[in-house]
């Protein structure tokens, strides 16, 4: 009897370590070692990176420069996700009309679409006469990839690129963190004679700061890590994911390392201060002082006349910006099939035509079709091997006292850019590491297990909690 009274707690413990353990070598090792690959190489990286025989420090140089610009362009994106998106969170969360089921799957749409093949669709859009310019009666695209914006000096189509695909970090967040206040608060608030960003102001933006600042780290970091659409869209540009990707290609591994190991430190230092704050009970955002009686009633005016002005702008412009950076692109791609579906529409050459691309001597219909198949293989496997690990984690993470050191831990490879993890996979597997698993659809795998984990157990703690 003594026997099988322990079982169930052996069995248990079994699972525990086996789940830990699998976290431990399939996910925090990868994500990690880069940082450790850099210490244990740290003579030939500071030969490559800080003393080249031949180019000096002109690696570094390079390395400053692609941050500061990805930091730069990510700001920007994140600051214009914040300028736009809450508004649009509020009235998803708040309101109710026809299309509003429509509008959340349009929103999450870019999250779901590969960002190659947006970022395509967005190109064409803007640069090429398939596009805006087409429809406009232009000989060329409205834009060209170089064409930058003012002030924030980042290309202009590379910019509504991470706009588009960080968006809905921001708005989907804020949503879920507006559904969860209670809109008792805001009734007192404006039968008190508040005015609706008063309310917002005193009310909503302190309760819902954690959801904002998660929503805008996540944005971020999707910016930060941005690859696929941005090597379509980039040009000359360089962001911190393509220059890791050009240089392991350029087997600068030295070089790739170092920056993917900063990185890892700089998500790292994102992520640990905005998870200790989210995660004190009731945290809000408290003014630590009170402004001057003339100032505040200044304000308050100020947003009395404002919340009028505004009603109908901070409704419709946030539509606008999900048309320009979703819906036009989308449609744009899907306009242009169709025109080039059997003949070049402006030469009326067959060979132009999409029929004759796919079944026609280069025959690229087998080779979308072996890639197509690679990448469901991938997926499948991926995600089952994620879900066995992430379903006994998620339970750890919520009943065991370290569940939330755990539950931090994960979210770095939530923010780490993909080609940065990528290396870290093939670096640790690879001839240079373990020797364990050769360059294919394997490696592919181990690198999808390592992001796709966070975000399985961050999806069944949301449904949990």
């Amino acid at each position: 009897m003594l026997s099988k009274a322990k079982m169930p707690l052996n069995i248990s413990n079994i699972v525990v370590w086996a789940t830990l353990g699998a976290f431990l070598i399939f996910v925090l090792l990868p994500t990690f070692y880069l940082i450790s690959y850099v210490f244990l190489r740290w003579d030939e990286i500071r030969v490559e990176v800080f003393e080249n025989p031949i180019i000096g420090d002109e690696n570094w140089k390079q390395i400053v420069n692609v941050l500061f610009f990805s930091f730069r362009l990510s700001l920007s994106a994140v600051a214009f996700d914040i300028l736009f998106g809450v508004p649009l969170a509020y009235v998803l969360a708040r309101k109710s009309f026809p299309g509003k089921s429509l509008l959340e799957d349009i929103v999450t749409l870019p999250l779901v679409i590969p960002t190659s093949g947006f970022g395509f669709s967005t190109l064409i859009t803007w640069t090429t006469r398939a596009g805006i310019g087409g429809l406009l009666g232009l000989k060329s695209g409205l834009t060209t990839l170089d064409a930058v914006i003012p002030f924030l000096n980042v290309p202009f189509v590379l910019f509504l690129v991470h706009v588009a695909l960080t968006f809905p970090y921001v708005v989907r967040t804020l949503e879920t963190k507006f559904q969860s206040i209670d809109v008792t608060f805001e009734l007192a608030s404006r039968t008190l004679g508040a005015s609706s960003l008063t309310t917002f102001r005193t009310i909503l933006l302190p309760l819902a700061l954690p959801g904002l600042l998660s929503g805008a780290v996540l944005a971020f970091a999707r910016s930060l890590g941005e690859t696929g659409a941005t090597l379509i869209v980039s040009g000359v540009s360089t962001t911190a994911s393509i220059a890791i990707v050009r240089w392991a290609s350029e087997f600068k591994l030295a070089t790739a390392s170092f920056m993917g190991s900063l990185l890892v430190m700089i998500a790292w230092a994102i992520i640990l201060p905005i998870e200790l704050y989210v995660g004190r009970k009731g945290r809000s955002l408290r003014v630590p002082y009170q402004l001057p009686t003339s100032l505040h009633n200044g304000l308050i005016k100020f947003e009395r006349l404002a919340s009028k002005r505004l009603s109908r702008v901070k409704d419709v412009v946030p539509l606008i910006v999900v048309l320009i950076t979703v819906i036009i692109p989308i449609i744009v791609v899907l306009n242009s099939v169709i025109l080039y579906w059997s003949a070049d529409p402006y030469t009326g050459r067959v060979q132009g035509g999409v029929v004759y691309q796919l079944f026609g001597p280069s025959n690229y219909f087998n080779s979308l079709l072996r890639a197509t198949l690679t990448s469901i293989i991938v997926a499948l496997v991926s995600t089952y091997i994620s879900m066995c690990m992430a379903i006994p984690l998620a339970f750890i993470i919520e009943r065991r006292w370290y569940g939330r050191i755990i539950r931090t831990i994960l979210k770095v490879p939530m923010i780490i850019p993909t080609s940065s993890l990528g290396l870290s996979v093939l670096l640790l597997w690879g001839s240079g590491g373990f020797n364990l698993v050769t360059s294919g659809i394997w490696m592919i795998i181990l690198t999808h297990i390592v992001f796709s984990v966070p975000v399985i157990v961050e999806s069944i703690i949301a449904a949990y909690e």
